[in-house]
């Protein structure tokens, strides 16, 4: 048996040195450059970057070359006055060609108003993809702290659990050689099972954690890793700078600054109805034409042919009027957004920072708190091994530990997870 303990040992050992070593850092760039969703949302931004150019606006002329052949088979039976009279089958052929220019000179400046636009809907575009990529990395950056909450919660349980095989191992002696009751160590089996339950769940928590950061990153999801906790120190922040910064990088503001500016652009596009346009038409070609039944046998030209345009709406049931009240509410709506956003944000940058302050204080109690009760813990088992103290001294000495350790854990999490708050929403999550 002892042979193969120390196997199984040996081979758990090899497992976790084989297993990958993935930091924080290469989650994220592999997420950057793998992650469905970005790639998607990359994909839009290339779609939307290859809508912008001149002709879309219909900033450039139209060119085309037009042919066609008409042909006519007919009986013609014709009676003049000077008694002359044509009974023929009449045909008669006549193909032309030609190309033609169409050009819009003037439209109230609405082509440079779209030229605009669709370049502002490109940078919108291109928004929009950095805001799901900083959501993205912020979700792959709570997973991994999630991963490694579960991990520190498998290393304190089977910390705990040793403390608990001891006191197992104690009562048993005891009861064995009649110098304890079977009570004590009936009620230790039964607590030493409560915490490997614990552990189990732990173990699965962990696994699943993992599944879904191999989800995001698009990696199988029975990948193998082992995350890297880099020891840092707490990071001071100034909530007057997050609040500056926030006003400036913020993705979600400066998308709305994007809508505000494409429904400015809406507005003049609607506006420019009301103005006049002007377009050049031109047009080179050849005509040719035969008839052999008819006062002229044979009919071709060659010419060339331009001319100007010019359109200029009078009424049109106040359409073009209305097409601006709708641009102007929903510039004025888009406004209001951003207002009520950069409302939101301060109080919720306010609250995180403060969040995360407090954060920090409590990390530093439990740290104070833990080596307190592992010292207490410590000192209760040597009594107990005495016989000095109680099985329930004991008991609550444990519990005390078990609360202490968790709740360091659940520290540890939630200053990370403020912190990453924080970034996320002055927008200094990402460059």
């Amino acid at each position: 048996m002892k042979s193969v303990y120390i196997l199984s040992i040996t081979l758990l050992s090899f497992t976790i040195q084989a297993q990958e070593v993935l930091t924080l850092q290469e989650a994220i760039s592999e997420t950057i450059s793998k992650n469905y969703g970005i790639q998607i949302a990359q994909s839009q931004v290339n779609a939307a970057e290859n809508q912008v150019y001149k002709a879309n606006a219909g900033m450039t002329p139209v060119i085309d070359w037009n042919a066609a052949v008409n042909t006519n088979l007919s009986q013609v039976n014709q009676v003049f006055v000077d008694d002359r009279k044509i009974n023929r089958l009449g045909q008669s052929f006549g193909p032309n060609t030609n190309v033609s220019l169409n050009w819009t000179l003037y439209d109230g400046r609405r082509m440079q108003v779209v030229y605009d636009r669709l370049r502002t809907q490109s940078q919108e575009s291109l928004l929009q993809k950095k805001l799901l990529t900083q959501n993205t990395v912020a979700n792959v950056m709570q997973i991994y702290f999630e991963i490694l909450r579960q991990k520190k919660s498998v290393e304190y349980l089977e910390t705990i659990i040793s403390y608990y095989e001891e006191r197992l191992k104690i009562t048993e002696e005891r009861w064995q050689i009649g110098r304890g009751n079977k009570l004590d160590y009936l009620q230790s089996k039964t607590d030493l099972t409560t915490q490997q339950v614990d552990l189990v769940n732990a173990q699965n928590q962990l696994k699943t954690a993992k599944v879904r950061l191999n989800s995001i990153m698009a990696s199988p999801a029975d990948r193998q890793f082992t995350a890297s906790e880099a020891i840092e120190f707490p990071k001071v922040y100034s909530l007057t700078e997050l609040l500056e910064k926030a006003k400036t990088v913020n993705r979600e503001l400066l998308l709305l600054n994007k809508s505000i500016e494409i429904n400015m652009l809406r507005e003049r596009e609607a506006m420019s109805f009301k103005k006049p346009r002007l377009a050049l038409n031109s047009s080179f070609g050849y005509n040719f034409n035969s008839n052999n039944a008819g006062f002229i046998s044979l009919n071709q030209s060659v010419g060339l042919s331009a001319g100007l345009t010019a359109t200029w709406n009078i009424f049109n049931g106040q359409q073009t009027q209305r097409n601006i009240q709708l641009a102007q509410i929903n510039t004025e709506i888009a406004r209001q957004e951003k207002e009520n956003l950069l409302n939101q944000l301060e109080a919720d940058l306010t609250a995180s920072y403060y969040q995360y302050t407090s954060d920090q204080e409590l990390l530093d109690l439990e740290l104070e708190n833990k080596t307190v009760a592992e010292e207490n813990l410590t000192i209760s088992l040597e009594k107990f091994k005495l016989g000095a103290s109680t099985i329930l001294e004991l008991n609550e000495a444990q519990r005390r530990f078990d609360q202490s350790l968790n709740r360091l854990v659940n520290a540890q999490y939630n200053l990370r997870i403020s912190e990453l708050e924080m970034l996320r929403l002055s927008g200094t999550l990402i460059e």
